[in-house]
């Protein structure tokens, strides 16, 4: 049982590579003859780029070449009889398709940590060497509000976590009235605070007195505010379009909910990293149930276009219904959760016609 598991695997790890670096090699080509005229100069630059675009286009790549890939070895299977031999030596048809429901559950939980590094930020940096011609970026003249406070930012650097042209409004937590107008042109963030350098700090005296000066001014050559208000969290709940990650997804959910803002797009973000990529594992169990114990009469033509269109479909209903959910026009429970869990359970109910067999 082991060398045949390890048969399996390696056949069907052989077609995704073989699949996945194709089609990889493919959309990056797209892309650099979309960005021809924009390409940077730098060769370093250059070669960040291709990195960056492989990873992106590994977003779409990888859970539609973990489905082509089944599809390739087990034509490759019928068409050899190597199929039909297995079922007749006793193997189940279970226990042919075991190797590759593991893998691919295996591939695509490690694609779903990976979005929860930078990883998921690569879109980002590619959009930012083909518009500006360097990797760091800056959002200008943000006004917002955190727990009691309310905050201006001149600029706005996230991945370089600093910002210029800062004011903090303090206010009282009972009265809601304004305490403290914390002005400074550098901040930079440590892990946890923002610290503002060489701040002005105006404070409002609550009572007034004829007479008697209501602001008192004074400086500070080091000031710390915004605990835990990380500039990446910024970043995505205040722009309209973004990428992402599940570990900053998170924190801004919380963040959000605090707030009582709206958490729609967060939401949507959150579910399509930790759900969508389960698509192709379960649309590949659902596939197993079509193919059939013998080559005798299989059209593989047709057969295979069939399986093809139907993956490719599927997957665009799905994924129309996963943008939808993240512009706000759809609800993320409707649009992400239920789709998938609907899936789940035809997967499932696939998975028993299987062991049946």
């Amino acid at each position: 049982m082991k060398l045949f598991f390890r048969y399996i695997s390696f056949l069907y790890l052989k077609y995704f590579f073989y699949l996945f670096i194709s089609l990889e090699c493919f959309f990056v080509a797209i892309d650099l003859v979309k960005f021809l005229d924009n390409l940077p100069s730098s060769a370093n630059l250059f070669i960040l780029l291709l990195a960056y675009d492989f990873m992106y286009a590994s977003q779409f790549v990888l859970p539609l070449s973990l489905i082509l890939a089944q599809i390739a070895l087990l034509i490759n299977l019928l068409k050899s009889a190597q199929f039909t031999a297995f079922l007749t030596l006793g193997y189940s048809r279970f226990k042919i398709f075991i190797p590759i429901f593991l893998l691919s559950f295996l591939i695509t939980i490690i694609f779903i940590a990976l979005n929860s590094t930078p990883f998921v930020y690569a879109k980002e940096r590619v959009d930012l060497m083909i518009n500006q011609g360097f990797v760091g970026n800056f959002k200008s003249d943000l006004f917002l509000k955190y727990n009691n406070n309310y905050i201006y930012f001149k600029k706005i650097y996230p991945l370089l976590q600093s910002a210029e042209g800062v004011v903090v409004y303090e206010f009282d937590n009972t009265n809601n009235v304004l305490t403290h107008i914390v002005e400074s042109q550098k901040a930079q963030f440590n892990g946890q605070d923002w610290i503002l350098e060489n701040a002005t700090i105006t404070t409002l005296q609550n009572t007034l007195e004829l007479g008697k000066n209501p602001l008192k001014i004074q400086k500070e050559s080091v000031y710390k505010t915004l605990r835990d208000f990380k500039p990446k969290i910024l970043e995505n709940i205040y722009e309209k379009q973004g990428s992402i990650s599940i570990l900053d997804a998170f924190e801004a959910l919380i963040l959000l909910k605090a707030q009582n803002a709206n958490t729609q797009k967060v939401r949507a973000a959150l579910y399509n990293l930790l759900f969508f990529p389960f698509f192709a594992p379960l649309i590949m169990v659902c596939l197993a149930v079509f193919i059939p114990n013998s080559n005798r009469y299989a059209n593989f033509s047709l057969m295979t276009l069939g399986m093809i269109l139907g993956v490719l479909i599927t997957w665009g209903i799905f994924f129309s219904f996963s943008k939808l959910s993240i512009s706000g026009f759809l609800q993320p429970e409707f649009s992400v959760i239920m789709p998938i869990f609907a899936l789940f359970l035809a997967s499932s109910f696939c998975l028993y016609k299987i062991l049946k067999t």
